[in-house]
């Protein structure tokens, strides 16, 4: 048994999210009451049909657009809205527009009345310019003061390097001399040397003959040991010198030498010779000295090695001077950048800028252009809120809300269609801003809020007005179309159509043509086959009871063959503001 194909697609799910949408599916039979159905010759009128005959319901098929589209209301608001706005508490001197007035961004809108913040202004710039003034001569002062130092720094710099020049000059004499004399200077040390290893030698050699008994006179020469002096009268004439205590015992000179061991003689000789090699070094250091002495005096070493100790000094003198200046110089810097900064900063002030600030800010202008749509400024008022609100009349968008069923077949950048009472006509749009997050929800469907762009800058819509929204979310060019109704599916997943083949006397006949079903939307499908021409007319309805209808009030239509043919709305089929779109079929009838 085959099956009706009736909106299985599309109304089925439509009465489902839109119940004032079911009104559209009344609208053919209406339609078919109120349409004409031109037939037969040209200029003739058929008969009307008498109250209660039936007609049936037909479409003609024409090449046209099918659209699938969601409707929605919403009022038409500026997309650019401005509002003049002021935290001042100053009242207001002039107003310079009205509302309605058309301003571009710039214009003037009203002025504050500034007299009071002037004379605040005028009595701080004074201030400021006595501490500028003060400030501007401690900073000639400290540049002054640094200008003496730097001055001082560089006659520093040319008294140390005129030193430092004298002090290289006398040491390079210095140097001079000093290496003439070098080779007896060396002559000199290598025989001190040479004299205190002799002296240790003559020392070692005497202690060892002194152990020995022996004894040395004042030069260092040894005196042999004398026998056991005969006691003395005298105890205090006994010392530690064996010939002087012999001398002291024996006046008379009676004492005899006592005879040497072998072990004195040879400390004895050795002591000689530790002598004489003495001796000799000595003789050797003293001509030495005296050659050193010679080389000096002939070389002016003494004068010259004085002269560079002196030159050094005065360099060194030079230098700590130097190193003082530039010290004060950078202190002396320090104070004038302290004034300089002091005398920037004496023209400064927070308050001042606040108050200028607050100035620039007592006229009021628009920060874009359009109309004057509000204005809340009275000359003598302080304004509290907006001053004025400006509307770009040029630039407009409609605030809409879109169903969460409908919102997953929607898209930023799709093309609308907007019609308004106040205008004449379709105009475009564009779907330019989605909300995110859904309002509403609980007991009823949540909606989104969206904004569809007026393209037209010159669209004729008036702020605040209602205008019809058809978001276009597909289009189909040049193609057949009919209603879902007329599509019947057989068992066998084909489709159908019932194309009128003849009929006399309100008896018509209808025969079954395959077609393929393509792109459709809540009302209307696209159809194609190879036997599809223009003209041919289609049943409305496949189930051919659906398709006939009582006449109710014949004065409404014009009949002819018993039948009604179903025009297409003027709109191309829109569905009732508010719900989903069944299409904008171009279609004729």
């Amino acid at each position: 048994m085959s099956k009706i194909k009736i909106a299985c697609a599309g109304a089925a799910a439509f009465a489902g999210r839109h119940k004032k949408a079911l009104i559209a599916l009344a609208v053919l039979a209406v339609a078919a009451v109120a349409a004409l159905a031109l037939r037969g010759r040209a200029g003739r009128r058929a008969a009307l049909p008498a109250a209660g005959s039936t007609y049936v319901r037909t479409v003609t098929l024409e090449k046209g657009t099918l659209e699938d589209s969601i409707s929605a209301t919403g009022t038409v608001q500026s997309a650019e809205v401005s509002n003049v706005t002021t935290d001042l508490k100053y009242t207001v001197k002039t107003v310079d527009v009205q509302v309605g007035d058309a301003v571009q961004a710039g214009d003037v809108i009203c002025t504050l009345d500034t007299s009071d913040l002037e004379e605040s202004i005028q009595k701080l710039q004074e201030s400021l310019a006595d501490a500028k003034a003060t400030a501007q001569k401690q900073y000639e002062k400290a540049q002054t003061s640094l200008t003496e130092a730097e001055q001082n720094v560089t006659t520093a710099y040319d008294t140390m390097k005129e030193k430092e020049s004298a002090r290289d000059s006398a040491k390079s004499a210095y140097d001079t001399a000093a290496a003439a004399v070098s080779g007896y200077q060396s002559a000199v040390d290598a025989a001190n040397a040479d004299l205190l290893t002799k002296l240790n030698a003559r020392q070692s050699a005497l202690a060892a003959w002194q152990a020995l008994g022996g004894s040395a006179d004042a030069d260092g020469n040894p005196v042999d040991p004398v026998a056991t002096p005969a006691p003395t009268a005298d105890p205090a004439a006994v010392t530690s010198d064996p010939a002087a205590s012999a001398a002291a015992s024996d006046p008379a000179g009676t004492a005899q030498t006592a005879a040497l061991t072998a072990e004195q003689q040879a400390a004895k000789t050795a002591l000689e010779t530790a002598n004489a090699e003495y001796a000799a070094a000595d003789q050797a250091l003293k001509t030495a000295q005296a050659n050193l002495q010679t080389a000096q005096s002939t070389t002016n070493y003494n004068a010259l090695s004085s002269a560079y100790t002196q030159a050094q000094t005065a360099y060194e003198q030079a230098k700590t001077a130097y190193d003082n200046a530039v010290k004060t110089s950078e202190s002396a810097e320090e104070t004038r950048d302290t004034a300089l900064d002091a005398y920037n900063k004496a023209g400064e002030s927070d308050e001042l800028e606040d108050l200028e600030s607050q100035l620039e800010k007592c006229t009021l202008t628009a920060a874009t252009s359009g109309k004057v749509t509000a204005l809340n400024a009275t000359v003598g008022s302080v304004i509290d809120g907006a001053a004025a609100t400006i509307q770009n009349t040029d630039s407009l968008k409609i605030a809409i809300t879109i169903a969460e069923y409908d919102i997953d077949s929607v898209r930023e950048g799709m093309h609308a269609v907007i019609t308004s009472d106040v205008i004449d006509g379709e105009i475009g749009g564009t779907l330019t801003q989605i909300s995110p997050t859904a309002s509403g929800g609980g007991s009823s469907s949540s909606t989104f809020s969206a904004e569809v762009t007026v393209d037209d800058a010159d669209s004729g819509l008036l702020i605040g007005t209602n205008a019809k929204v058809q978001i276009i979310q597909s289009t189909t060019e040049n193609v057949f179309t009919v209603p879902l109704d007329a599509i019947e599916e057989k068992e066998d997943g084909t489709s159908v159509i019932y194309v009128r083949t003849g009929g006399e006397n309100g008896q018509q006949t209808f025969e079954e043509l395959p077609v393929t079903v393509g792109a459709s939307n809540d009302y209307y499908a696209e159809i194609s086959g190879s036997e599809l021409e223009e003209g041919m007319v289609v049943r409305a309805a496949a189930d051919p009871e659906e398709a006939t209808e009582q006449v109710t009030a014949p004065s409404d239509m014009m009949m002819g063959g018993g039948e009604v043919v179903v025009a297409a709305p003027a709109d191309g089929g829109a569905a009732p503001a508010g719900g989903r779109d069944g299409g904008r079929p171009g279609m004729g009838g």
